[in-house]
């Protein structure tokens, strides 16, 4: 018999490639899977319908959208704000914690109870009491994957939301099976948060599957350019990026290009063009594209850059999956030293570190790899470390291997 998995998140599909990979996998596998997820925010909705064209699993959009459902779209956006001012007053009780969590907890929770499953997954800290309560009603097992480091989040001044997320992990991560992280970091944490937890705690590195990976692209001969690349869902501040662009001033090289994808921020944006002076011609901006044209694009590029600046916690335990992408596409990479890109690098050697804050010690790393040489190794070694180890083939065997048990 097909044992059938029920995956949740209070986001949006094209807004977590790690759902649709885990979706991916397990229908691959053989597995029933239904994803319930929820209208989060409108630019997504046009990736949304793209990538669902193409799936093999079945989704379902719960709680409505400003397009789909409106009254129930509104009805919970309006439930959704009146819970979390109760719970401003009146702290965790009554489900206040779930329900100002998730604006869709009971619309979800409803939905779940509806479909018999053997596994309930959750995904985005809002979904996992609907998983452990739905697969008890069921009388099925639960997972939950902690792609962030949800206690980190957030700095002191939001007590508030960091009880209300510890709350939560300790009143549901009993009911679990397992739980999944984004990095090594977050795995010894959540079992030194969590010492009493009887199931397994596993990391699955945010890696990509090799059917994304496109030829290598060898650097033409003659081509004296050095093409750095960063992307995200939104090109704002706080990512690294004005030290990359007070780098590239100082050095007012322009043979140098910076290519930049994402929804541009206001905030940044003014930034670029106040500091970008004569570089504007040699910084492009390519909008969002859909994720699975992302490893064709980087390919073309020679450093993709993994900035993060540690702002919180869980910005420096995490480990991104830009350093994914760089490594499937045959970039070189320059890494800020946050904590775990400190040890990943340590452990894979996939570039150049460099101190946050450090404007000279970046263009160091920048000058490193404007010698063909250093760039070429680095590049043909971070392809085939991608094509050989760190992949989403090798990876999600992880969980299938917990899935199967």
């Amino acid at each position: 018999m097909v044992k059938s998995i029920v995956l949740i998140t209070t986001g949006q599909p094209s807004c977590n490639p790690r759902i649709v990979k885990e979706a991916n996998a397990l229908t691959k596998a053989g597995y029933d899977v239904t994803m319930l997820y929820c209208f989060f925010i409108d630019w997504a909705r046009r990736e949304d319908k793209r990538l669902l064209k193409n799936v093999n699993w079945t989704y379902k959009l719960i709680g409505g959208s400003p397009l789909e459902n409106k009254g129930t779209y509104f009805f919970t956006k309006l439930r959704f704000k009146i819970c979390r001012i109760l719970h401003s007053y009146l702290g965790n009780s009554f489900l206040l914690a779930e329900r100002s969590q998730a604006r869709c907890y009971d619309e979800l929770l409803r939905a779940a109870k509806n479909i018999k499953a053997d596994w309930y997954i959750g995904h985005n800290l809002g979904a996992l009491p609907i998983a452990a309560v739905a697969a008890k009603y069921n009388r099925a097992k639960a997972g939950f994957d902690f792609e962030d480091y949800h206690r980190g989040e957030h700095d002191a001044s939001a007590i508030a939301i960091i009880n209300r997320n510890i709350f939560l992990e300790k009143k549901y991560l009993p009911l679990l099976e397992y739980c999944s992280t984004a990095s090594d970091l977050i795995t010894r944490t959540t079992k030194q948060n969590h010492p009493y937890f009887k199931g397994k705690i596993i990391t699955i590195d945010n890696c990509f599957p090799l059917s994304q990976q496109v030829s290598f692209c060898k650097k033409k001969e003659g081509d004296n350019t050095l093409q750095l690349f960063w992307f995200s869902q939104t090109i704002g501040s706080n990512r690294g990026l004005e030290e990359v662009l007070d780098a590239l001033i100082v050095m007012n090289d322009p043979t140098i290009h910076l290519t930049l994808v994402g929804r541009l921020d206001a905030s940044i944006e003014q930034i670029i063009n106040c500091k970008g002076g004569i570089l504007l011609n040699n910084i492009h901006f390519k909008g969002i594209i859909p994720p699975d044209d992302l490893p064709d694009l980087a390919s073309r590029m020679d450093v993709g850059l993994a900035l993060e600046t540690g702002f919180s916690e869980n910005n420096s335990m995490a480990l991104s999956n830009k350093i994914f992408t760089y490594l499937l596409a045959g970039n070189a990479i320059i890494l800020s030293n946050t904590k775990m890109q400190m040890q990943f690098n340590a452990q894979y050697k996939v570039g150049e570190m460099y101190e946050s804050g450090e404007i000279y010690r970046l263009i160091e790393k920048i000058q490193f790899y404007q010698h063909r040489e250093n760039l070429n190794t680095q590049r043909k070694y971070n392809y085939d470390l991608a094509r050989n180890e760190l992949n989403w083939e090798k990876e999600s065997d992880k969980l299938l291997e917990i899935i199967e048990f």
